[in-house]
């Protein structure tokens, strides 16, 4: 552990695997486990979970393995943003505006993303200072049906700052967007048992970008 997240945007490598997980039933060890087969970042969310939670959660991580926080972007949680040193903070696309995170976190001081549905949401979020956005979905899932692919395409294409993408998605179907110009994936249930989140990761290994976030 302890391998840097910041990557050197001129140089070609795997686009970004993104674990997302709820607080409650993540345990610090599953997490540590992630993080040794190569999961760059992962997306705490877990609107159920009270900040107590986040906090006991982030305490355990930083007694274990302080340098694992620079691998965490937490859903929402501004204030545990600025008292823990994780990597950055991911909003919902209807949650706090973009701008306003911005200004309280400029850049170099925390990553900052946004969830997005389609081409437009995702470029108001790099204008309004957006270090990454994730648009979805890319397959059916939960009742979802996904975006066209030309979505991920004309989004990619019109987008200076890394697209990643989630939804449906499997080891097995990692190269639906082959060529698009995604910089990450980001997923929930593929990184539920180490058997999958390392088929995830080595599929991550064999798709290669220079669209990456940097501080």
């Amino acid at each position: 552990m302890g391998r840097s997240i910041v990557h050197d945007p001129g140089s070609p490598r795997r686009p970004v695997a993104c674990a997302i997980s709820a607080v409650r039933g993540l345990s610090v060890d599953h997490l540590l486990d992630l993080c040794e087969l190569g999961v760059d970042f992962v997306q705490l969310r877990d609107r159920e979970a009270s900040d107590r939670d986040f906090e006991r959660f982030l305490d355990a991580l930083a007694s274990r393995a302080g340098d694992v926080l620079s691998r965490i972007l937490v859903n929402d949680r501004l204030a545990l943003a600025g008292a823990f040193p994780v990597a950055g903070v991911h909003l919902p696309e209807a949650g706090l505006p973009v701008a306003a995170v911005r200004s309280r976190f400029p850049r170099g001081r925390l990553l900052l993303g946004r969830s997005v549905h389609g081409v437009d949401a995702a470029a108001a979020a790099e204008e309004d200072g957006a270090d990454y956005v994730i648009l979805g979905p890319v397959a059916p899932t939960g009742g979802k049906r996904p975006l066209p692919p030309e979505v991920f395409r004309e989004t990619c294409r019109r987008l200076r700052i890394p697209v990643w993408v989630v939804g449906g998605l499997v080891p097995e179907n990692l190269d639906l967007l082959r060529g698009a110009g995604v910089s990450g994936f980001a997923a929930i249930r593929s990184f539920r048992d180490a058997g999958r989140a390392r088929a995830f990761v080595a599929r991550c290994s064999d798709l290669r970008t220079v669209r990456q976030p940097v501080q």
